[in-house]
């Protein structure tokens, strides 16, 4: 539904809304095609310089929910604070409800839900909170932002352009506690709502898991292989038979490959790289023509895997991740090929998290890191993230045809 909320803004106006959009973090900008009036929205805030000024994380990372030893995030005073704003939301906008939310030491997670009120969007009730939980820090810290509450308007434009601060570190009282910039994600059915709380929920236990086994969660990157090539990897666009019959638009694609892998061809790998050195690796690479045939590739998949394989795959189509979903069940060790670059922060995510935990997964990506809010995979990408699958396990595609 539109709703005409939109005001007229100068030239001016304009450009300075397009030069701070410039300077911000791909994933702290806002999405344009998102109506922040109404809907479910997964929020992450930042304390400033990641101070962990929250919290701390205690507990036993094997303990169940529920236990005396579950994994939790002790609260500081300040982030009691934070835990009432966010529970207190309601009172001052009564269309917001909230749903999840977990304090960490250094950053916050909230889960709500925003009913259409005119006027009463997500940027407004966050900046609300924000507000709110600086008042809190600054209760503890010793500053009275009480005072001053009789001060005239004009009176208020002199203090504030005294301490007028362009990078909204601090108000003209005292320091924020949060990044003026957040961090969002809209999740649009039930099912996304219930992840998104397993999410939240899964934060201290995470936590403590990547503290026990940090080797296990480094990014070790730049590997080089002298067989994976920029030459291997456009040739792998070219023999696509779609592609390769227009060799203009081969000629874009391989272009477009060419802008996306990092450059000098290395390759990122997270997770046991031990399983790069098995005896025995087996890709995984779903072909159309071979649909009828997918039960018994499947069947020699697992087959191989249960007896000692380490499986390789990009585990893009449907069929392949089924067969992963089998491969994690079982706790099989494979080899996943990356659609994206790893961030610095980059963790794997869902039951990937617990199975690189227990080293039976490596990641692996031969691409630049690209912020994407939703996961957008060429054709061509494809083919080169198959064609890496290939190198590393050193079967043909159809090397399960014969097993």
């Amino acid at each position: 539904m539109q709703r005409d909320i939109a005001m007229q803004l100068t030239s001016e106006q304009i450009a300075m809304i397009s030069i701070k959009e410039a300077s911000l973090n791909d994933s702290l900008k806002r999405n344009p095609l998102v109506d922040y009036f109404d809907g479910y929205f997964h929020v992450t805030l930042n304390t400033r310089g990641e101070s962990p000024t929250l919290g701390y994380i205690v507990g036993n990372p094997d303990a169940a929910d529920g236990s005396t030893d579950a994994p939790r995030c002790l609260l500081t005073h300040v982030g009691k604070g934070v835990k009432k704003c966010w529970e207190n939301i309601p009172n001052f906008y009564p269309n917001v409800t909230i749903i999840e939310s977990q304090v960490m030491p250094e950053h916050f997670h909230g889960l709500l839900h925003l009913e259409f009120k005119k006027g009463v969007n997500l940027g407004r009730v966050i900046n609300g909170f924000m507000i709110g939980c600086s008042h809190e820090y600054w209760d503890v810290i010793g500053i009275d932002w009480r005072s001053n509450r009789g001060a005239t308007k004009e009176e208020w434009r002199a203090i504030a352009r005294k301490f007028q601060d362009k990078h909204h570190t601090r108000s003209f009282r005292g320091p924020a506690l949060f990044v003026r910039s957040y961090n969002e994600v809209e999740a649009v059915t039930e099912e996304e709502v219930e992840i998104k709380r397993q999410y939240i929920r899964n934060n201290p236990r995470k936590r403590l898991i990547a503290r026990s086994k940090p080797d296990r969660f480094l990014i070790s990157r730049d590997h080089h292989s002298a067989n994976w090539t920029l030459s291997r990897a456009l040739n792998a666009v070219a023999a696509d038979k779609w592609i390769g019959r227009d060799p203009a638009k081969c000629q874009k694609l391989q272009a477009n490959i060419q802008s996306r892998l990092k450059e000098g061809m290395g390759i990122d790998i997270l997770g046991n790289m031990q399983l790069l050195s098995s005896a025995r690796k087996v890709s995984l690479i779903c072909h159309r023509a071979d649909s009828n045939l997918f039960e018994q590739q499947k069947a020699a998949v697992l087959k191989a895997a249960r007896e000692g394989a380490v499986v390789v795959s990009a585990f893009i189509s449907p069929r392949e991740r089924d067969i992963m979903k089998q491969l994690m069940v079982e706790q099989l060790p494979f080899m996943e090929i990356m659609d994206n670059g790893f961030s610095e922060r980059y963790k794997p995510t869902g039951k990937a998290f617990y199975s690189t935990a227990e080293n039976r997964h490596v990641q692996l990506t031969c691409w630049k890191y690209i912020y994407q809010r939703e996961t957008q995979i060429s054709r061509e990408m494809c083919l080169v993230m198959n064609e890496l699958a290939r190198l590393i396990s050193g079967v043909p595609d159809d090397w399960w045809k014969s097993f």
